[in-house]
């Protein structure tokens, strides 16, 4: 009889100290927002908008029943939080967010759930990583059906990036492990200066500000054509006629411009 009362007692403090671990962001508890232009800091999720972006971060007040989910443990929403774009631009990494992306801290294993609708028409991807690598995605077909992404992040201290490839609905995310998010400088990746340009099949790429700069190429189908490094003046070949995708990737900055290869 000691040991089962015993093994109870653990297991209601095992339970009180994961709920303890776990934090939640329910929209529909925070004010309405008209739109986030810079970045900020709200219960330790960082809201980033990146430059030249003013759709973003909108908390509105909109219904949304995921009962019909039998992932959203009967979830009722109030109110969406807007992405009103991608998290990067056209032709780039999906695994590296460049604007309009949510971003919080996590001390080791984190459970995370999203809660969410597609924004629109069409597929659209929701996605989970790290910045540089995607940890896990889910693809909507519609913009009525209630989704949950559900991922179990294993490793240690990390910041964690949600974003979309196009506008995404958020409803509420809830993490466990959370720490304090900080946003500093490297959280905005700004446009670097360098100068693309293409002439014929030749492709040209100068004025270099960092070390070790990343030049990634994808055509227009969004594959990845050519990589490599460079910490000086540039220029390379590509044989098939067509428009590409140059993008580069610093210290300094991100950079994506189009060039047509002749």
């Amino acid at each position: 009889m000691k040991k089962t009362l015993l093994l109870l007692a653990f297991s209601v403090v095992a339970a009180v100290s994961d709920f303890k671990a776990q934090t939640n962001w329910d929209f529909g508890t925070w004010d309405n927002i008209a739109a986030v232009t810079a970045p900020v800091v709200k219960n330790n999720l960082g809201l980033v908008p990146g430059e030249n972006v003013t759709t973003f971060g909108v908390v509105e007040g909109n219904t949304a029943n995921f009962a019909s989910n039998p992932d959203a443990e009967g979830f009722n929403a109030t109110k969406r939080f807007k992405f009103g774009g991608g998290g990067f631009d056209t032709g780039m990494s999906n695994a590296v967010p460049t604007k309009r992306y949510i971003v919080f801290k996590v001390t080791g294993n984190s459970a995370v759930k999203i809660w969410y609708k597609n924004g629109g028409g069409g597929d659209r991807t929701l996605y989970l990583g790290n910045g540089s690598t995607v940890f896990t995605s889910k693809t909507a077909s519609n913009s009525t059906d209630p989704l949950v992404l559900d991922y179990q992040y294993v490793g240690g201290a990390t910041d964690l990036y949600i974003y979309g490839d196009q506008a995404i609905n958020i409803y509420k995310i809830r993490a466990t492990n959370v720490g304090t998010t900080v946003l500093g400088v490297s959280d905005v990746k700004k446009e670097m200066k360098a100068n693309i340009f293409s002439s014929g099949n030749k492709v040209y790429v100068s004025n270099l500000e960092s070390k070790n700069t990343q030049i990634s190429v994808f055509n227009a189908n969004g594959s990845l054509v050519k990589s490599a490094s460079s910490s000086v003046d540039t220029n390379f070949e590509i044989n098939n006629k067509g428009v590409y995708f140059v993008n580069l990737k610093s210290d300094a900055g991100v950079k994506s411009t189009k060039v047509l290869i002749k």
